[in-house]
């Protein structure tokens, strides 16, 4: 079961899409963004205010935009790595997207966040992917940041993803 791997087996699963970042998208990698937790049921990248700010001194939105886009990606990607669905990395697009921009992000850190743990819609997902060879889900992501002392969501987005095959690069 997927929900069953090692903490080794996690970290490894991090190193291989922090790799990914790093040869395949320049953009996360001048953002500075990396993976800072994933298991199963989540993901978390963080990228520093530093190389994302703006003239207001908060993040600039579309790296709020990217950062968002990519927590769902890259939890997709690493689903896909861990159903092992064949041998190469998992062929990802995204195929629709909608962001809502509720609140400056001012901390030093962004955290872009994705969670899900709808086994259904994975079972459903798995199903299609095995019949036709291409299948979509629906993601969604948040960044939160503190507004007047009290954190809260700042960034909402929702994606559709669709693993279209696997590669060998």
């Amino acid at each position: 079961m997927i929900e069953d791997l090692s903490q080794g087996d996690y970290i490894a699963l991090q190193a291989e899409l922090d790799r990914f970042v790093k040869n395949h998208l320049p953009l996360g990698q001048a953002m500075g963004l990396e993976v800072s937790h994933y298991d199963a049921k989540s993901i978390a990248l963080s990228a520093p205010l530093a190389l994302n700010d703006n003239d207001k001194g908060t993040v600039f939105g579309g790296s709020l935009y990217c950062s968002a886009v990519m927590a769902a990606w890259s939890f997709f990607y690493l689903r896909c790595l861990q159903y092992n669905l064949k041998e190469g990395m998992p062929n990802i697009v995204v195929s629709k997207g909608e962001i809502e921009y509720l609140a400056p992000v001012t901390s030093s850190n962004i955290i872009a966040t994705c969670e899900n743990t709808d086994k259904t819609m994975w079972d459903e997902f798995l199903a299609r992917y095995e019949q036709k060879g291409s299948a979509k889900v629906c993601l969604s992501s948040m960044i939160n940041s503190e507004v007047n002392g009290v954190e809260q969501v700042a960034v909402k987005f929702t994606g559709t993803y669709a693993l279209i095959g696997y590669s060998s690069t």
